[in-house]
């Protein structure tokens, strides 16, 4: 035989000699609204935002880009980046591809791809590389999930082309023994190719026996006890299923300069969906770019945990018939993943919704995403908002400049004791984009009304309160509960804010300062920093004996109607206000 038709090496052998390989990567991505994101060679982009933003569609778009530059509805343009030439792709496919057909007409041919030889010269194109592309690229999409690790068709190793990534584990011992080990980490059991399927080659769950000398894995003694100690995967779970299909079209091809992954999370718990991401971050191949659209926290907070210097999360948001992208900046997720409370407290759940709500505590978030939901607010329509709390106001300000910069509409919910402190008052209302100057004359008239009226207690003053409830007690009985609530109140009323927060408004000095909270509250709303009118939660409901926090919520929840009851008419209000301001146009009715 002609040795220009023989088969030179195929992908995954021993042999295989190593060339440098050219590359495709996106050097920058103009999206339909004009905004231009420029990328590396080598990074994780990951594609977050709402449903229907054009995550997904902005993959195919780009895989589209790789074959032809033809404006696109979420993608207008492109620039790309081209690593080597025509004839490094050539020696490239010669040294690592099959070479078939006849001389002067053949192909090369491995993964995905095969390619004429007057075809090659395609990789140079400036505007039409469709020939050429899918050595470049490739895209495992939603609806190939679960069929994507079934069983291959059966070929000639190393003498056909490889056509699936189960091919290529048949032919590369080492790649196999990396994919079943990953899948092992997360399923307990190992992932084994079957060489004796007959026509088709299909995965395995559970023990791989070794094999006993004289054996191999197409001995009948190896394959009778293959068998005995595992399953097809194809009959096992959509969870494994899908899982095991991301691992082999990530990480088993090594000539892809460009993936495209669509939702990995799809099926998968989630400890499963952080670990692929983990996996996929930390074992890619190198110099390859990676572009993921994913719904999923667990997903961000897998990849950032494998690979957290090469992760770029891009929000993509619609607006109304194009689409506009923020990209959350290296240093600030870096900072986020050093922040435990930061990381945890789901401001990553926070880009993926339409809005998002930050509140002091977990009762807030409770009750007033409750008063949102109900039909008198948000109507039939359950309201694409997310509710976090920070505990405390110290953090709000932190958690709304990340969901601001990745463009999330924000509101912010504070008790009225926010006008105490100036520092973390003016940080927050600056964060939220106002302008300290519009409300600093309106906070300080309030700050010094209310404490001009009745100073701070000194700690004689406190002593001798509770000096007074202890007069008379003794002895070896239950220390007495009205005395204990009495040294509790004392505490509850050390500072002239104590009965503002419990009254709210109506406990302003009446004219002046009520007039200045007034004004402060309106300037406020209107960037989207909401203080509650009537002190705290609590003050919503006050015939409630529930005590504070999560007992009050409870109480409110389980004895009272959300839509119909009197007394909370005025958190109503206040909910639908802050909803009017803070629903995409989409969700008016």
């Amino acid at each position: 035989m002609d040795g220009s038709q023989e088969t030179q090496s195929a992908p995954g052998s021993s042999q295989a000699r190593e060339f440098i390989k050219p590359t495709i990567s996106f050097e920058s991505v103009t999206f339909s609204n004009g905004d231009v994101l420029t990328f590396e060679e080598d990074e994780i982009i990951v594609f977050v935002g709402p449903n229907n933003a054009g995550k997904s569609a902005a993959l195919r778009e780009l895989e589209a880009f790789v074959s032809r530059n033809v404006e696109q509805k979420v993608i207008k343009s492109v620039t790309l980046r081209r690593s080597g030439s025509e004839k490094e792709l050539l020696r490239y496919l010669q040294e690592n591809a099959l070479t078939l057909g006849q001389p002067g007409q053949h192909s090369y041919a491995g993964m995905g791809y095969n390619i004429h030889q007057n075809h090659v010269s395609w990789f140079d194109q400036p505007s039409d590389r469709h020939p050429v592309a899918p050595f470049f690229c490739t895209r495992l999409s939603t609806e190939n999930r679960l069929v994507g690790s079934n069983p291959a068709a059966a070929i000639a190793l190393f003498a056909e082309p490889p056509n699936h990534p189960i091919h290529l584990l048949l032919m590369d011992n080492i790649l196999a023994a990396k994919i079943s080990g990953l899948f092992k980490h997360a399923f307990g059991a190992d992932l084994i190719p079957f060489r004796a399927g007959g026509g088709s080659f299909p995965l395995f769950v559970g023990r791989k026996p070794p094999l006993v000398p004289g054996e191999d894995e197409l001995s009948r003694s190896f394959i009778d006890r293959l068998r005995a100690d595992a399953v097809a995967l194809d009959q096992q779970g959509d969870g494994m299923r899908s899982f095991a299909s991301v691992l082999l079209y990530v990480l088993a091809a090594d000539h892809h300069s460009i993936q495209f992954l669509d939702e990995p999370e799809a099926f998968l718990h989630p400890p499963q969906a952080r670990l692929v991401g983990e996996f996929i971050a930390r074992e890619r191949k190198a110099k390859s770019q990676l572009f993921i659209a994913t719904h999923s926290t667990d997903i961000l907070d897998g990849l950032i945990s494998g690979g957290a210097d090469k992760v770029r999360i891009v929000r993509i948001q619609r607006d109304g018939a194009v689409n506009r992208v923020k990209e959350l900046s290296r240093e600030k997720t870096t900072a986020i993943v050093k922040d435990t409370l930061a990381r945890y407290s789901r401001v990553f759940d926070g880009i993926f919704y339409q809005h998002v709500v930050i509140c002091e505590a977990d009762a807030d978030c409770l009750f007033y995403s409750s008063l949102l939901n109900t039909k008198a607010i948000s109507s039939d329509r359950r309201a694409d908002v997310l509710f976090i709390h920070t505990a405390g106001k110290h953090r709000m300000a932190q958690l709304a400049a990340t969901l601001r910069e990745l463009d999330v509409p924000v509101s912010v919910v504070a008790d009225i004791d926010l006008l105490k402190e100036e520092n973390t008052c003016k940080k927050l209302f600056e964060t939220m984009g106002g302008n300290w100057s519009e409300i600093c004359g309106h906070f300080q008239s309030i700050k010094h009304a209310v404490e001009q009226r009745r100073p701070p207690l000194n700690a004689e003053q406190v002593a001798s309160l509770i000096r007074d409830k202890l007069n008379g007690v003794g002895g070896t009985d239950e220390f007495p509960k009205a005395v204990e609530k009495g040294i509790k109140n004392i505490f509850n009323t050390l500072s002239p804010w104590d009965e503002v927060k419990r009254a709210g408004r109506s406990a302003l000095p009446p004219g002046q300062a009520t007039k200045h909270f007034d004004d402060l509250l309106a300037k406020a709303q209107a960037v989207g920093l909401w203080i509650v009118p009537v002190g705290e939660l609590e003050g919503f409901c006050r015939s409630i004996d529930g005590g504070h926090g999560p007992g009050f919520v409870a109480k409110v929840l389980e004895e009272r109607s959300l839509e119909t009851d009197p007394e909370l008419q005025e958190a109503r209000e206040f909910v639908s206000r802050l909803w009017a301001r803070a629903r995409p146009s989409d969700a008016a009715d």
